[in-house]
């Protein structure tokens, strides 16, 4: 059974349709729902340390925004929904809230903001597949029905 739902998502348009499917489906089952978003600060070469702080604090702002405003919307729909922001690369970001959260089910868009066109699997779901120790709802963004 379906009790809690991990919605790792991103500003993409595969992200959009995840949230469709995961919103439908929590209402289906009576889920909570966890929304995620993990960014990733590169490496800066020659740039000063206060650059990057501001640059991370920035980030995560807009993360915080991101997964704040997907929640309401979950939970204007009368379902129980939270919040997660975590600094770290997506795919492990996402397995470490598989391991801290324990969601019965992940649902993530096929592809993130980032990937390559005419790709089927973006490199982050993909990796969540093959290593999440729960079952993975892939969703394409040409899904029937959404």
């Amino acid at each position: 059974m379906i009790q809690k739902i991990l919605l790792p998502i991103d500003d993409s348009e595969h992200s959009e349709k995840a949230i469709l499917y995961a919103t439908d489906l929590a209402k289906l089952t009576r889920a909570t729902v966890i929304v995620m978003h993990a960014f990733h600060i590169p490496v800066f070469r020659r740039r000063g340390t206060a650059a990057v702080e501001d640059f991370k604090i920035s980030l995560q702002e807009e993360a915080k925004e991101l997964v704040a405003e997907v929640a309401a919307q979950l939970q204007n729909e009368g379902l129980i929904a939270s919040a997660l922001v975590v600094e770290g690369a997506a795919s492990e970001a996402i397995l470490q809230a598989v391991e801290t959260d324990q969601p019965d089910l992940i649902v993530i868009g096929s592809r993130g903001g980032g990937g390559l066109p005419g790709l089927h699997l973006g490199s982050v779901a993909e990796r969540v597949v093959r290593r999440a120790a729960v079952p993975v709802l892939v969703v394409k963004i040409k899904s029937k029905g959404y």
